[in-house]
C-alpha cells in the first residue's frame, strides 16, 4: 500500500530530466536546456489513448447489462493501442516527426488517418469495441473483464489477420500492409515474421510477451530490457506498476522509466471531428516516472521491423549481450511449444 502512494505521489509532482534519457531510438542530454527540450516536445508528440466514456454503441456484458466506458478495466487495451498508433507513426512519419496542429489537423491528414483507426467504435479496426470482441472470442473474455500485456497482444493480432484476410474491408494501407506477431512464450520464432513478409507484409510489428520474474524484474533481465529503448526498432513497453496499473513505457533516464498513462476518463471519440474537437486529448501533458524497482514482471516489448533485412539485424542484436537474458530466439516453433501455448494462461493481471 505504501508502495501505490508513492507511484502516486510520484504522478503529482513535475518531473524534469536532469541527465541521459533513452527514448524510442534516440538520446538526449537532459542535463542540458536543449536537450531536455527537444526530449519533452518528441515526448508530447507520442498519442496518448486513454479511458473513455459515452460510447454510442455500447459494450454488452453477459448479463445483458450495457456499459459505455472501458473506465476501471480497459488499461491494458489502450496501453496496446498506443504502442500500435507509435508503430504506425514511426511508420508514417518516421522518427524525427513532432506533432504540429495545423499540419496534422487538416482535413484526411496522415495524423487523423491513423488515430481513426482507434475510434470508440466498431467501425474503426483496432477500436475498443473490436479488440474485446477479439478477446472474447479468443480468449473468452466477457467486456469489462481485465487483459495483461499477452491477451491483449493476441487479441490484437487477431484482427490484423482477419483483417488482412477480407479483401472487401476499406483498410488504411499501414493496417493492409502491415502484420502482427504475439510471442507469448517467451520466444521469437523467426519463420513466424519472415511468413508474414512472404504473404506481402511490408513491415511487421513484433509484440514479444515475457514474465520476467515473480514480483519484480530480476537483476539479470533489466540491462536488456533497458538497453531495448536504444534500439531503431524498439516502439516502448507494455507493462505496469507492481500493483495492478497498467502503463506505456517510451524512455528510460537512470532508475527511472518514463510513461504515458490511460488512466484518465475522457469523452468518446468516434468521428475524425470529435478528434480535430479535442485533439489535446491525444498528447501526454507530461513524463510521469515509474522506478524499475516498481516495474510489473508480465511485459510486452513492441518492435517493428521494415524488412527481412532489418529483422535479422534485430534478431542478432537480440542474441548478444545483456539481450540474451531477456529473449530467446529460434528459427521456427517446435511443435510441443504449439501444444503448449493452447493451455497457457496469461500473465500477471494488469488493470
Amino acid at each position: 500500500m505504501f508502495q501505490l502512494i508513492v507511484d502516486k505521489l510520484a504522478q503529482c509532482l513535475p518531473w524534469y530530466p536532469s541527465e541521459r534519457v533513452l527514448c524510442l531510438g534516440v538520446e538526449y542530454d537532459g542535463s542540458d536546456e536543449n536537450g531536455r527540450k527537444a526530449f519533452l516536445e518528441d515526448f508530447s508528440s507520442r498519442i496518448q489513448l486513454t479511458y473513455r466514456s459515452g460510447f454510442t454503441t455500447p459494450l454488452t456484458l453477459v448479463g445483458g447489462k450495457e456499459i459505455n466506458s472501458d473506465s476501471g478495466w480497459g488499461c491494458m487495451l489502450r496501453v496496446t493501442q498506443m504502442a500500435l498508433a507509435q508503430c504506425f507513426v514511426s511508420l508514417k512519419f518516421g522518427r524525427e516527426w513532432r506533432f504540429d496542429a495545423a499540419r496534422d489537423l487538416e482535413q484526411n491528414s496522415d495524423y487523423l488517418q491513423i488515430v481513426s483507426c482507434f475510434l470508440d467504435t466498431p467501425s474503426a479496426l483496432l477500436s475498443l469495441h473490436n479488440l474485446v470482441a477479439a478477446g472474447q472470442r479468443l480468449l473468452g473474455k466477457a467486456p469489462s473483464e481485465w487483459f495483461g500485456p499477452t491477451s491483449a497482444a493476441r487479441a490484437v493480432c487477431s484482427l490484423f489477420s482477419d483483417a488482412r484476410g477480407d479483401a472487401t474491408l476499406a483498410l488504411s494501407p499501414l493496417i493492409r500492409h502491415t502484420g502482427c506477431v504475439a510471442f507469448d512464450d517467451g520466444t521469437i520464432f523467426k519463420e513466424s515474421v519472415l511468413q508474414q513478409f512472404a504473404e506481402g507484409c511490408e513491415s511487421v510489428v513484433l509484440l514479444f510477451c515475457r514474465r520476467l520474474g515473480l514480483d519484480n524484474i530480476t537483476i539479470e533481465h533489466r540491462s536488456g530490457l533497458e538497453r531495448c529503448f536504444s534500439l531503431p526498432q524498439f516502439e516502448g513497453l507494455a507493462s505496469g506498476n507492481s500493483g495492478s496499473s497498467a502503463h506505456f513505457f517510451v524512455a528510460t533516464q537512470g532508475d527511472t522509466l518514463l510513461y504515458l498513462d490511460p488512466h484518465i476518463t475522457q469523452p468518446a471519440l468516434e468521428s475524425v471531428d470529435d478528434v480535430r474537437g479535442s485533439a489535446g486529448s491525444l498528447r501526454p501533458s507530461r513524463p510521469l516516472p515509474l522506478r524499475w524497482s516498481r516495474l510489473n514482471p508480465s511485459v510486452c516489448l513492441v518492435f517493428l521491423v521494415r524488412s527481412r533485412s532489418d529483422f535479422a539485424q534485430l534478431c542478432e542484436k537480440l542474441s548478444e549481450e545483456p539481450f540474451k537474458e531477456v529473449f530467446e530466439i529460434l528459427d521456427r516453433r517446435p511443435e510441443y511449444v504449439e501444444r503448449a501455448v493452447v493451455a497457457e494462461g496469461d500473465f500477471a493481471l494488469l488493470e
